[in-house]
Order: structure tokens, then C-alpha cells, then sequence
């Protein structure tokens, strides 16, 4: 475990050496966010976040992100060169965020860093970074906080790669399993101070979890990605799941949160890179037939075609324009990928025979380079055109290879995140995979 501990700190350092530009993923997300939810840790967008198409044990348990908060360059817009209606934003924003007392008993603020109990089992159902040695998990635990009704949170964070982990401060609020039950299920961060945790409800840290408060946005917070210091949200205003969802954003630093006009009714897929907005529409009985870009920061957004019209898809914009998109197609999922920033899509699976459930994992290292799956992983490194099945070097002592994949993320092209089910797919059993070769090989990462 050192050799290889060794083997991902001497890349990093000679990345750092070389002025490497590293980038921070997710959605979410969030390697997504999320990853991300959310979570390509220096890459300035959040994660990945998971799937709202997806059917079955993945999106009914929690979900999973990765979170970019790194600056970024912002990439060319190549709106005019597909078909599509591009509406602008109004000049100003209806304010709707409020800031509320903690739900149980905030304790005082503590003075400076601190440090809480790791609990004895930590299952991560929750990855954020913003870099490739800076990273916060989520886990289900016991109450710290009197008056809490389990299961409650625990957060860790590490700065050397998952090397030592220390606890940090979680809000005071139940680990939410459903949309339907209030309390939080993912994690972002978009710098060693402020953090989001969400889904359904929303919590704030602006010291680094030394403190959380909840704040209310007007709704139900079904996703959340960062990007350049500006976090954005899709919020549920109607209570009824995807219908009369809307897309707000807030300074990271400031519980500032406001809806974006311009976007209108949004469903699923949001990511951000840069000044670059991705969103799917949505219609009044959920996921709408269209993809949204923006590529100024949400002022104005153009529609393109969905790869998979009315059903869910997850967005990734590796390398701009070059966007990949992983969308259920009703039975099983699939895999495309654009080389004009989103405007036209092509199948980027071989001929669709990857056979992969709604509810599988997906994320993009490079323009070139993406994993997906489910019981067994697979990576491509030309676009697509080819999958080889990904190798798990080391697992768990004691345990068995993972029987599923829960979620995945990059920080750059050759590092990143996978959380897979050692056992039954139930959340107490998630266990933490790292890889420093695009997803080719995951190796086991302990977490005490």
C-alpha cells in the first residue's frame, strides 16, 4: 500500500513540477459534482453528479459526487453552428435564499481547526475534491450532536491523497436516504472553507465545517456543482421531483442564491467548467428533450438535441469542446460524445453492446479517455471506438472484488476516484478506489 501511496505522490510531484494544468471533477458529482456531485479536483467544475434517470439501487440509496472548484479557461462557444434557440437572461434575479438556524442545537463555534472522532466503520457514500491531494468523503455514523436522530453524518478530509484522514465538523441533521426525507445525502466543497451539503435539504460551511447552518433556497436541492467561485444548484421549487425544477447560483462565500432566468425549466445534468453551463431541460412531467449550454456563466443558454430525448443524462466536458454525455435510454444506458461543445452528439460505445444499466457509472479523464459500468468496469482511451475491462489491482483485506460500481470520477487524465460494493449493494458496504493510470487499474484506498 506505501509503494503505491508512493508511486501517486511522486506523479503528483512531478506534475506540480511541470506546471501541470490539474483539473477538479464531478456532480457532481463531486470527482460531480460529487459529485457531484462532485468529485476532477482542480479542474474548475463540480461533479458529476449521479444520474435522475437512474432507476434502481444507486439512485435510491445516496447519491455519489465529485465537485470541481478550480479556475478555469473558458472554452469557445460553437453555439452557432448547430441548430438552436438561445434565450438571454433578464438583468436582474429573483433573490430566494434565506439562512436559517441549524435544525438541532448548533454547538458554539470552535476557535481554529478542528478535529472530531473518525467513526470505527466508514463506508464512503460521498466523494468531493479540489485538487488530486485534497479530498472530503461522507459517511454514514452515529450522532455527535445531542438531539440527533440517526443515521447521522461524518465527514473526513485529507491534503496528502488519502494518506491520513482527519474528522471534521457535519451539520446537524439526519443522512437523508430519499428526496421525501429532510436532512443531506451529498457533500461539495469548493475550498478549505466553504462547503455544501444538500439532497434534499441545504448546509453551509463557510470555516471549513467548523460551523454548518441550513439555508433555504425555496425548495429541494437535487443537485449542486462549483465552478470559479460560483456554486450552482438545480432546486425542486414545486416539490415534485423533476417537474418545475429551476437552476439558482450563489458566490461560494456568500449565501447569495438567486435563479437563472435564462434557463428556465431544468431537470438533470448539470455540470460547469469555467463559464461553461450545462443543464437538461425540463418539461411539466419531468426530463425535457434538450440539452442547455451556456458559455457565459448562465446569462444566456442555447438548445441542442439530447442524445436520449425525455430520459436522463449525466454531461462531462473533459477537454472544451469535447463533451461526453451518459444517458438511460430506458432499459440499459448509454455512451456518447461531442466534438462541437454539445451541439450534435455520436454514439461513443461500440455498437452499443456494452449492455449497461440505467444506474451505471460514469466519468470522462480526457477527451479521449472515459469509464463506465456497472458490474464490471471498462475503459476507453480512442473516443470511445473501443472498452477495455478496467483491473482491480488490490482489494479490500479479507473482502472480495467490488460486485458493483456506485460512482466514478477524474481530477485529471490520470488520476481519479471509484466507489464500488464490496458485497451487496447496500450503502454500509461501499469501499474507496483510487487510479493513477486514466482508469485503467484501481487500487484499494483504506479509510480508517
Amino acid at each position: 500500500m506505501n509503494d503505491y501511496l508512493d508511486r501517486v505522490e511522486q506523479q503528483l510531484t512531478a506534475l506540480t513540477e511541470r506546471g501541470a494544468h490539474q483539473r477538479l471533477r464531478a456532480r457532481r458529482p463531486a470527482l460531480g459534482g460529487a459529485g457531484g456531485g462532485g468529485p476532477r479536483p482542480p479542474r474548475r467544475r463540480n461533479e458529476a453528479l449521479p444520474f435522475l434517470a437512474a432507476a434502481a439501487v444507486v439512485a435510491a440509496v445516496v447519491g455519489i459526487v465529485l465537485v470541481n472548484s478550480h479556475h478555469s479557461t473558458t472554452s469557445q462557444s460553437n453555439a452557432s453552428s448547430g441548430a438552436g434557440s438561445v434565450t438571454h437572461s433578464a438583468t436582474t434575479s429573483t433573490h430566494t435564499s434565506s439562512t436559517t438556524p441549524a435544525a438541532v442545537n448548533p454547538q458554539k463555534p470552535t476557535p481554529g481547526p478542528i478535529s472530531t472522532p473518525i467513526p470505527a466503520y466508514f463506508a464512503p457514500q460521498s466523494f468531493t475534491a479540489i485538487s488530486d491531494l485534497e479530498w472530503w468523503v461522507l459517511s454514514p455514523a452515529p450522532c455527535q450532536f445531542v438531539g440527533g436522530h440517526p443515521p447521522c453524518g461524518s465527514i473526513l478530509r485529507t491534503t496528502d491523497g488519502g494518506r491520513h484522514f482527519i474528522g471534521i465538523g457535519e451539520p446537524h441533521a439526519t443522512l437523508s436516504s430519499s428526496p421525501n426525507q429532510p436532512g443531506y445525502s451529498q457533500i461539495r466543497f469548493a475550498d478549505s472553507d466553504n462547503g455544501f451539503a444538500f439532497g434534499p435539504n441545504l448546509y453551509v460551511t463557510h470555516d471549513g465545517g467548523q460551523t454548518w447552518h441550513s439555508l433555504s433556497v425555496g425548495g429541494q436541492v437535487n443537485d449542486l456543482a462549483i465552478s470559479d467561485g460560483e456554486a450552482y444548484a438545480i432546486v425542486d421549487v414545486s416539490g415534485s421531483g423533476a417537474a418545475g425544477a429551476r437552476l439558482m447560483h450563489s458566490p461560494v462565500s456568500a449565501d447569495d442564491w438567486t435563479v437563472v432566468p435564462a434557463a428556465g425549466d431544468v431537470s438533470t445534468g448539470l455540470w460547469v467548467e469555467g463559464s461553461d453551463v450545462f443543464v437538461q431541460s425540463g418539461v411539466a412531467n419531468g426530463i425535457g428533450s434538450d440539452v442547455l449550454v451556456s458559455h457565459d456563466g448562465g446569462a444566456s443558454f442555447t438548445s441542442y438535441p439530447s442524445p436520449s430525448p425525455g430520459l436522463g443524462c449525466q454531461y462531462q466536458e473533459a477537454e472544451p469542446p469535447v463533451v461526453w454525455a451518459h444517458c438511460a435510454t430506458g432499459t440499459e444506458s448509454g455512451v456518447w460524445r461531442s466534438t462541437d461543445a454539445g451541439a450534435t452528439f455520436d454514439t461513443a460505445e461500440p455498437s452499443g453492446r456494452l449492455s449497461l444499466p440505467n444506474s451505471a457509472p460514469f466519468a470522462a479523464a480526457s477527451a479521449s479517455t472515459a469509464v463506465v459500468g456497472y458490474q464490471q468496469l471498462y475503459q476507453t482511451g480512442d473516443d470511445g471506438a473501443t472498452y477495455t475491462p478496467v483491473k482491480i489491482t488490490q482489494s479490500p483485506p479479507a473482502d472480495s472484488q467490488p460486485a458493483a460500481w456506485a460512482w466514478l470520477g477524474f481530477t485529471d487524465p490520470t488520476h481519479g476516484v471509484a466507489l464500488g460494493y464490496v458485497g451487496s449493494v447496500a450503502p454500509a458496504n461501499l469501499r474507496l478506489y483510487y487510479t493513477i493510470d486514466g482508469g485503467q487499474t484501481y487500487h484499494y484506498v483504506a479509510i480508517p
